[in-house]
């Protein structure tokens, strides 16, 4: 998302609104664990008080993540708050390249850190827990297997 920094300075307010969806293409996403995106909303403002610039935006839109279970879709709906302060020497990942800011890398970080380690899908617990020769066990279960029960007498504790 590129916002022209003419437009921010040439107002006397120094005030930029943002009010816009960004569509983020599947090459984006591609390492990600993200399957799909729908069009990211952001809202926001850019400031500029002579020195720094502020970017105050909300960015909200709904990612379809695997389910950690069953590798079905579900869906994540998401709505972050950013607050970023920069100013143009900075070496960050911003950059103003001809009195234009691109905020995209901002934006796509903060929906990557917004991921979860892990989503359920609604019928993920209802899943078995044995089956046919196999059964889930916990960490807190210390079952040994017999055929390897000779083995425990070389461990030392």
């Amino acid at each position: 998302m590129i916002i022209n920094l003419n437009d921010l300075n040439s107002k006397n307010n120094f005030k930029y609104e943002i009010d816009s969806e960004i569509s983020i293409d599947s090459e984006t996403i591609k390492n990600t664990e993200i399957r799909r995106i729908t069009p990211v909303k952001v809202i926001g403002y850019l400031f500029f008080n002579g020195n720094n610039y502020e970017l105050n935006i909300n960015i909200s839109g709904e990612m379809i993540l695997p389910c950690s279970r069953t590798l079905n879709d579900v869906s994540y709906p998401f709505n972050i708050d950013i607050d970023e302060l920069f100013d143009e020497n900075d070496d960050n990942y911003l950059k103003i390249n001809q009195n234009t800011l691109d905020i995209f890398p901002i934006i796509w970080q903060n929906i990557l850190m917004d991921i979860p380690l892990r989503v359920l899908s609604k019928g993920a617990n209802t899943l078995p827990s044995k089956g046919d020769g196999w059964q889930l066990i916990s960490e807190d279960e210390e079952k040994i297997d017999p055929s390897l029960k000779d083995l425990s007498k070389f461990i030392k504790e």
